[in-house]
């Protein structure tokens, strides 16, 4: 019999035990199961759970690409496994994943059982299910293993992309949205959905590609150079209040790191939708990445929790507009991030809306326009090099300073120290 492949997204369905739970009682009850991550937030979540022999992380793939990963392997039962705000944008949410899979040509819906957990209000989604006695057999089996779920009817499966030829304008609307909450497109926050919101959905509107308006919300505007031109209909939006609205038992940074590589590199990141695909990057090229420099309020913050978990130091660069995406930024202040910071770290904080320029800066000048440098010799040195470099093109516009090895905040009077 094939396994059935289990689709884990988000960190709060691992948070709280749910998606192990899920994967001992299908076990338990005779099933092969495969287990696979959607989407990049619950990477840490999965590290901090010890799951990384039970759930596949190696692989930076959205949901939608881990079901068509699957049925290309032969595995044609999915599991979707997902703990959602509410039951309304659980329902969303695997409509979304299901539209996607089949827009983007990932295999004909016929061929494919296609069954979601939502652990928000324990229910079982029955979106596909194909008409063999197979796999009828297959979700009576599941449903009486998981007999605390009520099983729902799915949604009509429609397309919420739209596209006027004549102004070239696209559209696309996001359901299951509450007012104040952040909009996440490729790891940017691009926006806001508004706090008069009253119909829980808002709509992008694109044109060639850019963001130009949010009906029923606000664009983040200087958060928008970050982006890459888009493709509306395929991308990937998030909305939340904050990225992990569950805490783990324990964070777990023993056993992770990659050290002892002979070749070394610092890497240059403007979100963390490329960090773990260049951690795995760096593994196959059998490299250490010994320093990240991060551009950004929240991107510095998610990438010092995932990086400390791998032992890598970090220079980040801030200006204090973060988005409140993160738990445990509230206020902004410099002192907020020494929770995030890994070993021998330090962030950089400037004036108001100069983190962008400085990035530029450092990207075009100590990067060469790339993503890399490659770290030769004394690599110490060269990250201390690399560190005044920093400071050089910053100087001016630097009004703190933290450091791991540091318990407070510098702010600059004369001089920063650049410990």
């Amino acid at each position: 019999m094939n396994p059935i492949g289990l689709v884990i997204h988000g960190p709060e369905v691992i948070d709280e035990g749910e998606a192990e739970e899920a994967i001992e009682a299908l076990k338990g009850a005779g099933f092969e199961v495969e287990a696979a991550l959607g989407g990049i937030t619950g990477k840490t979540a999965v590290i901090d759970a010890d799951l990384r022999h039970v759930i596949d992380i190696s692989k930076d793939l959205k949901p939608s690409e881990v079901v068509e990963d699957f049925l290309k392997r032969g595995v044609d039962f999915i599991l979707l496994v997902n703990h959602a705000k509410t039951e309304e944008s659980g329902f969303m949410f695997g409509e979304g994943v299901l539209r996607n899979f089949i827009d983007r040509g990932g295999g004909a819906k016929q061929n494919l059982s296609f069954v979601q957990l939502e652990y928000s209000s324990r229910i079982i989604i029955r979106w596909l299910l194909k008409p063999e006695p197979r796999d009828e057999d297959i979700y009576r089996r599941i449903t009486g293993v998981l007999s605390g779920f009520k099983e729902r009817e799915p949604s009509k499966l429609k397309s919420r992309y739209k596209k006027d030829t004549h102004s070239n304008l696209v559209y696309r609307e996001i359901r299951g949205v509450h007012p104040g909450e952040k909009i996440v497109v490729d790891g940017v926050v691009i926006g806001m959905s508004s706090r008069e919101n009253k119909n829980n959905s808002v709509t992008l509107v694109a044109k060639e590609g850019k963001l130009v308006k949010i009906v029923g919300g606000t664009l983040i505007k200087h958060n928008l150079e970050k982006l890459p031109p888009l493709d509306l209909e395929k991308e990937m939006i998030k909305t939340a209040s904050v990225i992990r609205r569950t805490k783990p038992k324990k964070i777990r940074t023993d056993g992770v790191s990659r050290k002892g590589k002979e070749k070394k590199k610092a890497c240059f990141f403007y979100t963390v939708e490329h960090l773990f695909p260049k951690l795995e990057a760096m593994h196959a090229e059998d490299a250490d990445i010994e320093v990240a420099v991060t551009i950004g309020d929240d991107t510095t913050s998610i990438a010092g929790d995932i990086l400390k978990r791998f032992g890598i130091r970090m220079i980040g660069i801030t200006d204090g507009d973060a988005d409140g995406l993160i738990a445990g930024i509230e206020s902004g202040s410099l002192e907020d991030y020494k929770k995030f910071l890994p070993p021998d770290s330090v962030i950089i904080r400037l004036k108001p809306e100069r983190d962008d320029i400085i990035g530029k800066k450092i990207k075009e000048e100590i990067f060469g326009d790339g993503e890399e440098i490659e770290l030769s010799g004394d690599v110490q040195k060269q990250i201390e090099d690399l560190k005044h470099r920093i400071f050089a093109l910053a100087e001016g516009d630097i009004i703190g300073v933290l450091s791991s090895n540091s318990p407070t905040a510098k702010k600059k009077n004369h001089e920063i120290s650049q410990d």
